[in-house]
């Protein structure tokens, strides 16, 4: 019987929404610094490799593109991660 007391457990703490503000604003900002850093650092590795190479704006519109691909990637792989803690 103790293990049917363990998956009931499991079930409510599944259903169960963030228990604090704290905690929202935790994720919130995770996703913010996520998207800023990634696109930033796509954009300015993109920039200085078209300085390096002349190639005009391209590196740095792949480099802008590249960073919010992985910025969506890093942003699903939190959320699932916290949704599962839940």
């Amino acid at each position: 019987m103790p293990e049917e007391k363990d998956k009931d457990r499991d079930k409510k703490k599944k259903n169960k929404p963030p228990n604090s503000a704290l905690q929202a604003l935790a994720i919130t900002t995770t996703i913010g610094m996520e998207m800023a850093i990634t696109v930033l650092l796509g954009y300015y590795g993109g920039k200085y490799l078209d300085g390096r190479f002349a190639t005009g704006p391209w590196f740095l519109l792949a480099g802008v593109l590249i960073g919010l691909a992985v910025g969506v990637v890093g942003v699903y792989k939190t959320l699932m991660g916290f949704f599962e803690r839940e």
